[in-house]
């Protein structure tokens, strides 16, 4: 282990709150849409208040007056019905990556098709696209990163021809994005995490560098941070700040009891919060300040917790695609209500020398709480009989312990730092 990954030693309060019942969602389904699948596997904003929407069997476009339009493989010029990704660029055309036909373009009327067969493009099978400030389209395969602006193609895989001397670890690309500035994060699938600028790449890996996860299937840089985000489908949510070389990485995972591990998808909001999809666990905002809120089948409309796309839409408007219930949308003139997030838990002081106090906003009387190591260890329990819950922890070795604590329904989960 080279020891170039830094991990924050201090995570910030975690809350999942299951009573979020203020919310406005709307759902489509195969009943009351023209929607062809329930699996939707991908979203784009058209552009023009509408959005597509890539299925397994079939794409979609619902425009701003909630028209829909259906292309169908055999019924329109749609060469696969399995769309993996999809994204509309600066003139408005539409590029989509489907599951074993290449690539293709929408551009009004026309629609033109890339395959090996007749063109550069290394693979059938696109995993996932990105659209650059220069207008250029970034495409992962499992054979290699390609680049393509139009005219010109641009190659980056794990032999000495990649481009620029810019060698990858693997040619199993799987996520990318580009920052502004033309960094590229690039993840891939079990070759860890790539960072490419001009010709150098820094390559994270568990073998060589204890990351978190050789796998990303999601990658995004910050609108206004910076910072860079990757989604894991073993290691939870990871972010990167300061540096792409040496900076600090921070990870919501179980251990801070954070939903799940397994994530599917990545979206930032207009606030700049985090909306994460997992593949058993719903739909989580990871707001600024670190905290968290999970939406799932029981808590909210959102009608399957196996989320496979998230899309923030510049009206504020949240969509989810789900694997067996379709489209969902979060409608965002209606908030969350002050009484529905009271229970949230704090600690005080943090980091503490051993004694400290939970706090809940509508009191803690009632609650069951439990205190784990790091590793999961359960060191201490109890329950609540005041609104306020001191907890002794004197004696426990240092260092960063979960607070874990359950109140009528409600499960809540804060990170405790004791020196």
């Amino acid at each position: 282990m080279k020891g170039r990954v830094l991990i924050s030693t201090f995570l910030l309060s975690a809350t999942v709150c299951s009573s979020l019942h203020a919310q406005q969602w709307t759902v489509f389904d195969m009943e009351n849409s023209p929607l062809p699948s329930t699996n939707v596997k991908a979203l784009a904003p058209d552009g023009e208040g509408g959005i597509w929407v890539g299925t397994d069997w079939g794409l979609c476009r619902r425009d701003a007056a909630g028209e829909w339009e259906v292309f169908q493989a055999g019924t329109s010029p749609l060469v696969d019905n399995n769309i993996r990704c999809l994204q509309v660029d600066q003139m408005g055309r539409l590029w989509i990556g489907t599951v074993s036909m290449g690539l293709q373009v929408k551009d009004g009327d026309a629609w033109t098709t890339y395959t090996p067969l007749n063109s550069p493009l290394p693979e059938f099978g696109v995993r996932d696209l990105f659209i650059d400030t220069s207008g250029a389209v970034w495409i992962c395969t499992s054979s290699g990163l390609a680049k393509f602006d139009g005219a010109d193609w641009v190659f980056y895989n794990s032999t000495p021809e990649s481009h620029d001397g810019a060698i990858l670890g693997t040619s199993n690309t799987n996520a990318v994005a580009v920052s502004p500035s033309g960094t590229v994060c690039l993840g891939t699938f079990n070759g860890g995490l790539h960072f490419i600028q001009g010709s150098t790449v820094e390559v994270l890996t568990s073998f060589d560098d204890g990351f978190f996860d050789n796998t990303a299937v999601d990658v995004a840089f910050h609108p206004t941070t910076g910072a860079r985000w990757v989604a894991t489908p073993a290691a939870g949510l990871l972010r990167q700040q300061g540096p792409i070389v040496g900076g600090l990485w921070t990870q919501w995972s179980g251990a801070i009891g954070f939903p799940s591990n397994a994530m599917t998808a990545l979206a930032f909001d207009i606030a700049g919060d985090v909306w994460v999809g997992t593949q058993i666990e719903g739909l989580v905002q990871v707001r600024s300040d670190g905290t968290f809120v999970q939406y799932d089948d029981l808590n909210s409309g959102l009608p399957d917790i196996n989320v496979r796309s998230v899309l923030a839409t510049s009206d504020g408007a949240l969509w989810v695609g789900t694997f067996l219930g379709g489209l969902a949308r979060l409608d965002p003139s209606v908030t969350i209500a002050e009484g529905e997030r009271a229970r949230e838990i704090g600690v005080f002081p943090n980091p503490s020398t051993g004694r400290f106090t939970v706090t809940c906003r509508g009191g803690c009387s009632g609650a069951q709480w439990e205190l784990l190591s790091g590793d999961g260890r359960l060191v201490l329990a109890g329950g609540a009989v005041l609104d306020r819950i001191p907890i002794d922890a004197e004696g426990l070795t240092p260092g960063v312990y979960t607070l874990r604590l359950q109140k009528e329904g409600f499960i809540g989960a804060i990170s405790v730092l004791v020196d």
